[in-house]
């Protein structure tokens, strides 16, 4: 079986490519796995131009991104565009060269779905977040007018603030929509990722295959270590919509109660642009008690979670963060907000606390909870544990990938989609520009 996946990732190239990205480490931990299971091919978006080429089992093919460098990627930043008819044309010249049986696309947010339009070859799209529905969550509480207030100037001038993410966000989500209209079938894991594309693409067929995590989650496991101060832990990224603000809001109310506590926040630094915009918004000072560590190596976030005593996910709309579920699997008590699918990773009062987004009141009182009963956190964390290996089981996820793929090869599962002319085709694209 000849597979080719599109992916922001280029997976087990990345050292090779001098990347060394510790993001999207599922798509790496998927790869390792299935390489010598299928002919496998990843295209992806690299910064420069480089030629196809193959390491172990797998056939890498680079797309540049800015065909004329810098400056293809000022004017994309301060138009607000995406890609263009030529990246199509890119994306389609990798599909030429493979000749794949079938093709996997990761991810809706990018312009790979599109290809879809151009040729008939099955094709199954996995989903990873949907920014149909982020959108509507991306400013939850931070306003439009924080942003131009606390933004910095360079990036108000360069077109490098949340506002422009935003507006950028619209054209990728009217893209998506395209995409999903397109598309015969999906790969989700959550009930909120199969709820959303009975929406946007009711024609389609829906299959369920969780995410294998990085291997050091699976080595390891959390037991209690007393400390001086409650240790608590989050992982976020600098976007908007993850919810620091609510975490500086709680942080806030656990300093006016007097709790002894650390917080520790892997993935952005103090001094990024949207922890002066978190804070100077909430009219609150960053606590002194929050240690911002930045982005970490999958090791020394290892370590942290194992240090903690409670890991706590902050974000407005997720589908299933990989950052909670390395928590879970680690066995790490956990609160959560009861954002898109976490709910499907978690179960309430069971296997850790979920609470509304948005609520540093209950994100508090969840952490004073299971401090003063802190048997039932680690009871929480084991019963979360043993579900989360359950559900990250690589050898099944695997096997189960693999059945899919035959499924769709045996019983395509076409239905009768718009047709296009190459006038009309290229109108598409532009539209989408």
């Amino acid at each position: 079986m000849k597979v080719l996946w599109f992916s922001l990732s280029p997976g087990l190239s990345d050292g090779y490519l001098n990347n060394n990205y510790e993001g999207i480490g599922w798509i790496k931990s998927l790869e390792k796995n299935i390489q010598n299971k299928v002919d496998l091919s990843i295209a992806f978006y690299h910064h420069k131009k480089v030629a196809p080429f193959k390491l172990g089992a797998t056939t890498y093919y680079p797309i540049e991104m800015y065909r004329n460098g810098n400056l293809t990627k000022i004017q994309r930043r301060l138009l607000n565009a995406i890609e263009t008819e030529h990246d199509i044309q890119l994306l389609l010249e990798v599909i030429k060269e493979v000749k794949p049986d079938l093709i996997h696309i990761h991810g809706t947010e990018g312009a790979f779905g599109l290809v879809q339009k151009y040729n008939d070859i099955p094709t199954v799209v996995s989903i990873q977040g949907t920014i149909t529905v982020y959108q509507y969550k991306f400013f939850s509480k931070i306003s439009w007018f924080d942003v131009m207030k606390y933004s910095k100037l360079k990036n108000i001038l360069f077109s490098r603030t949340f506002i422009h993410v935003y507006k950028l966000f619209k054209k990728m989500a009217a893209r998506e929509q395209d995409i999903y209209r397109n598309s015969n079938h999906f790969i989700g894991r959550t009930a909120w990722d199969r709820r959303v594309t009975k929406v946007l693409a009711p024609s389609a067929r829906y299959y369920h295959n969780d995410e294998i995590l990085r291997n050091g989650f699976y080595t390891n496991k959390w037991s209690f270590k007393p400390a001086a101060k409650l240790q608590l832990f989050t992982t976020i990224w600098g976007n908007i919509y993850k919810g620091l603000e609510t975490l500086l809001d709680c942080a806030s109310l656990l300093d006016n109660i007097n709790l002894d506590y650390e917080w520790h926040v892997a993935g952005i630094r103090l001094n990024d642009e949207i922890v002066q915009i978190a804070s100077k918004g909430n009219k609150h000072p960053v606590s002194a008690n929050i240690k911002f560590g930045g982005m970490i190596s999958e090791q020394k976030l290892i370590e942290g979670l194992l240090h903690s005593h409670i890991y706590i996910a902050t974000s407005h709309i997720e589908n299933s963060p990989n950052s909670l579920c390395e928590a879970l699997i680690l066995g790490v008590p956990c609160i959560a907000t009861n954002a898109g699918g976490t709910g499907s990773l978690m179960e309430d009062n069971k296997e850790g606390i979920l609470i509304q987004d948005g609520d540093p009141y209950a994100m508090a009182g969840a952490i004073m909870e299971l401090q003063d009963n802190y048997d039932k956190a680690i009871g929480f964390g084991a019963k979360a544990c043993e579900r989360a290996l359950l559900r990250h089981d690589q050898e099944k996820i695997t096997n189960d990938l693999l059945s899919i793929y035959r499924t769709i090869l045996e019983k395509p599962h076409t239905f009768s989609p718009l047709t296009f002319t190459d006038a009309e085709k290229k109108k598409v694209i532009a539209a989408n520009n």
